[in-house]
């Protein structure tokens, strides 16, 4: 399964649960994985969100995130692409 995939996947169920648990944790959780997510899909930050000032995303959450599926997605199309 194509790793961004997987993350969209993720993505859907923290959703949920935050539909049906109304936890914050999950909703800061999900706006973090939302925007690596976009990013690792090649979108500018701009194109994601323009936050305000006093709203700022956590970039190394952000970067974490990323760098934990970078290596999935490498593998991926060194495996995939290259047939």
């Amino acid at each position: 399964m194509y790793p961004l995939n997987e993350l969209k996947k993720q993505q859907k169920q923290l959703a949920t649960d935050i539909r049906e648990h109304h936890k914050e944790w999950d909703s800061i959780t999900f706006r973090h994985q939302h925007i690596a997510y976009c990013e690792l899909r090649g979108r500018q930050r701009e194109q994601i969100e323009v936050p305000s000032k006093d709203n700022k995303p956590d970039q190394k959450w952000i970067e974490r995130i990323k760098s934990e599926w970078e290596p999935k997605i490498e593998e991926w199309r060194a495996e995939y692409v290259s047939q």
